[in-house]
């Protein structure tokens, strides 16, 4: 049976129409994607570390001070402390001190050890000495992950 030419052309709308409605749709999907993409890019963003270091002088004292803060919008989980000194690697202050022979001029010191969190807006002492000398030809590598896993590092040389 022959179609009369309406409803041929009836028949090309309708095919028309469907594969109209697949396009739309594929190209639908793929706009949600990209914008899952870009929120869950945002949410990295809005909670991400942001780990520095400070020396503070205070000459008129002798101290020397090293802060740590956390500048970013997320807890920065410590991964690794490492401190160098001569070439030679520790994870903790007062072994260096000592080799720099600076152990008697310990005012203050803290240690993060692997798996410690430095919280947003943390601003924390590590180490405070009292000396004339500001270099010591220490340097500090701390490596953190934010909570999405991201892998960053901060250091300094003194």
């Amino acid at each position: 049976m022959a179609l009369s030419k309406p409803e041929r052309l009836s028949h090309y709308g309708v095919l028309i129409i469907a594969l109209t409605a697949v396009v739309v749709s594929v190209w639908q999907g793929r706009l949600s994607q990209r914008q899952l993409e870009i929120a869950l890019e945002h949410n990295k963003l809005t909670v991400r570390p942001y780990l520095e270091f400070v020396k503070n002088i205070d000459g008129a004292n002798n101290l020397m001070e090293i802060h740590i803060g956390n500048q970013g919008y997320g807890p920065a989980v410590v991964e690794s402390l490492l401190i160098s000194y001569k070439n030679k690697q520790y994870d903790a202050w007062n072994p260096v001190l000592d080799a720099a022979n600076e152990s008697n001029n310990i005012r203050q010191i803290y240690n993060y050890s692997q798996g410690s969190v430095v919280a947003p807006g943390t601003d924390r002492t590590i180490l405070r000495l009292k000396s004339e000398n500001v270099t010591k030809g220490i340097s500090v590598l701390i490596k953190y992950r934010s909570i999405y896993q991201e892998l960053d590092s901060t250091s300094i040389n003194f």
